[in-house]
């Protein structure tokens, strides 16, 4: 009788490629409450780089917009629960097939590189470093070697994954809380109008003081090292007849922190800004927190002087801290917030923009890049010319004394093209474009105060509140190759200032190295008719 055929081993690749048995859960009114709650907190974790910036009150967000962020944070909950329930209509239908374990390896796979890749902004050393495809590459790694291996392990990391999906579900009730907090809040006034708007009003007498910000003007940029090819005619026209100051000290490196400084006399180094809209700041080497108001800055000097006092700004709440001190005043932001939304936009838009940005991510990183800052450029570009619109109205009415204009040029993103000598919606411009920009405003000013009888009169400073932050640029999808040859990879620190007194009509240079801050005390001697001292 011969002998049964012996069974062969089963191969090593067999049991490379087999799974461990799972026991398939029932489809329990419980089972399925905890995978929609996993499917909500893994939505919340993917889409926090749309919200962040609005959790713990969203003050940074609160300071810089003018409307309230209901519509936004209502777009950003309904986000979630959108995302959450197209994972958990996907995963819990599989969830009772039985290729689910290896929907699970592909999921334990994925998802910890993907978070990380949405996240890696907050990872500078991740980012710089390229270390997403290393991670991906290692982890997935580490998981099919557990799973060939070490099953038991295996089984352990699949189960830690469900406890830390219940987990994120416990961090998307708290994102829900606070981005309901944030819904109470009530921006302060982003306009103020003068007495003098309601009626025709005599020609002014007034000595006059003109103070323009332009955010992120380069000394080197605009005067040292110009770029070949780059005409500046205005500034030139203005160096001519002014004091050029080839050393400013910047104050800080963040608008937030100087322009206080600035309007205040003393070094901002810290800052709130309460749901209240009060605004308190603490300077740099004195104990606890101090309120800025206008009546404590020289607005309420200027007022308390006699001067009519004016303000176009854009990124601080100029009218919500400074409006008790000032007769005139516009704010306003049209810049977008993290996840392409737009404070203009419908909530149901600003729900279904972030979310495709997201596929479009997956699909096309760069393209999506591209089109975020196209958003981007939109966004400055209705903020520009709103704000110029309402400059050009308080330049031409000539009834305030003390103008102050905050401009959003040169600051990245660009909205100018050279090439195009118009403006743009697309993200192709450089800083260049900008300083060219902001020669062309600088020229509109100047035509305007010069067709005024006070201009014999008139001082008019000109400055950059920090010099062309390169560092914080030249990795964005915004950066150009111009870019990349007008900056020489370095950060120059001093700030463009250029201060025309009354009357002045040649050239002056101040060659020291002279602390931006003083430019508060120039702005106090001009409000008080003595003698500028540099």
């Amino acid at each position: 009788m011969p002998s049964p055929t012996p069974i062969a081993p089963a191969s090593n690749e067999a049991r490379i490629m087999r799974m461990p048995r799972e026991q398939r859960p029932k489809p329990t009114a419980k089972y399925l409450l905890k995978k929609l709650a996993q499917c909500l907190g893994l939505a919340s974790l993917m889409l926090v780089m749309n919200y962040g910036d609005l959790l713990g009150g969203g003050s940074d967000v609160r300071m810089h917009v003018p409307f309230a962020l209901a519509h936004i944070a209502w777009a950003q909950l309904l986000g979630i629960i959108v995302l959450g329930g197209a994972l958990f209509l996907v995963l819990a239908p599989l969830s009772q097939t039985a290729i689910y374990p290896w929907v699970k390896l592909v999921l334990a796979m994925l998802a910890p590189p993907y978070l990380i890749w949405r996240m890696q902004d907050l990872m500078p050393f991740v980012e710089e470093n390229g270390l997403v495809p290393i991670f991906f590459a290692v982890w997935c790694a580490f998981i099919v070697f557990l799973l060939t291996r070490y099953k038991r392990f295996y089984n352990s990391v699949m189960k830690l994954g469900d406890v830390i999906g219940v987990f994120l579900f416990v961090f998307a009730l708290c994102s829900a809380g606070q981005l309901l907090w944030v819904m109470k809040w009530r921006p302060g006034i982003y306009q103020r109008n003068a007495t003098w708007e309601n009626a025709a009003q005599t020609p002014r007498a007034h000595k006059k003081l003109v103070w323009i910000i332009f955010d992120e003007l380069s000394y080197d940029q605009v005067f040292e090292h110009r770029a070949h090819g780059l005409g500046l005619p205005h500034f030139d026209e203005l160096r001519n007849e002014s004091t050029v100051f080839t050393d400013a000290q910047p104050i800080g490196y963040k608008t937030v922190r100087i322009i206080p400084s600035l309007l205040t006399g003393k070094v901002v180094d810290d800052y709130r800004f309460n749901m209240d809209n009060s605004f308190v700041v603490h300077y740099a080497g004195e104990h606890g927190w101090q309120p800025v108001r206008g009546d404590n800055t020289v607005f309420g000097d200027a007022q308390r002087d006699g001067w009519r006092t004016a303000i176009v700004g854009w990124y601080n709440p100029y009218c919500t801290i400074y409006g008790d001190a000032v007769d005139q005043c516009y704010f306003m932001n049209l810049d977008r917030i993290d996840g392409l939304m737009s404070q203009k936009d419908t909530v149901w838009r600003n729900t279904w923009s972030p979310l495709e940005q997201m596929v479009r991510e997956v699909r096309a990183p760069a393209k999506a890049d591209h089109r975020a800052c196209n958003y981007d450029v939109k966004q400055r570009l209705m903020t520009h010319l709103n704000l110029e619109q309402h400059w050009k109205d308080v330049l031409k009415t000539d009834q305030a004394d003390f103008v102050y204009l905050h401009m959003s040029i040169p600051h990245s993103p660009n909205v100018w093209s050279r090439i195009e000598d118009d403006y743009t919606q697309e993200c192709y411009s450089s800083y260049l474009d900008s300083l060219a920009l902001a020669d062309r405003e600088l020229g509109i000013v100047l035509d305007e105060l010069r067709s005024s009888p006070r201009w014999k009169d008139t001082t008019l400073i000109v400055q950059g509140d920090h010099s062309w932050r390169v560092d914080l640029w030249d990795f964005l999808p915004s950066w150009t190759a111009e870019d990349n040859t007008a900056s020489k990879d370095t950060f120059d620190p001093r700030p463009a200032v250029i201060v025309h007194e009354a009357g002045q009509t040649v050239p002056q240079t101040n060659g020291t190295a002279w602390p931006l801050l003083r430019m508060h005390d120039v702005v106090e001697d001009t409000l008080k008719g003595v003698p500028v001292v540099y």
